[in-house]
């Protein structure tokens, strides 16, 4: 045991380089001390900054416009809920199958009809996808 310390030791380089080294880090470390600080002082005020600006707030999510339940046996859907004020019926699209949408205003309790295949009704302004029903 005492010969692997003695070996290790041994090994270490003389005290006058160990302080030699030392002597520079601190120089190193006091000239660029400060620089370093005020470096860091500024990233720090940049990300408070970009948190005070909402940057990294959560996005808001888009909320569909109008719910709707299916009926398989009259081939309907029919509107139950609606989140937005003067939704139009001529902003939204089928995307596939097929239906007849109704005109003006969407209102509760508004039917569409004659829904054959996989309806799917998409909203264009928001570009949400309102619901796939499958009449098939």
């Amino acid at each position: 045991m005492m010969d692997d310390i003695g070996e290790f030791l041994s090994k270490l380089p003389p005290i006058e380089k160990l302080f030699g080294g030392a002597w520079i880090i601190t120089w190193f470390l006091a000239i660029w001390g400060y620089h370093i600080q005020f470096f860091l002082t500024g990233l720090f005020c940049l990300f408070l900054a970009i948190l005070l600006l909402g940057y990294f707030d959560e996005k808001k999510k888009a909320e569909i416009p109008a719910f709707f339940s299916m009926d398989k046996n009259t081939k309907t859907l029919t509107v139950q809920k609606i989140h937005e004020t003067d939704l139009s019926w001529n902003d939204h699209e089928l995307c596939s199958g097929s239906a007849m949408i109704p005109s003006g205003l969407v209102r509760e309790g508004d039917t569409i009809t004659n829904c054959s295949g996989n309806v799917a009704l998409r909203h264009i302004p928001t570009n949400t996808l309102m619901g796939a029903y499958n009449f098939e």
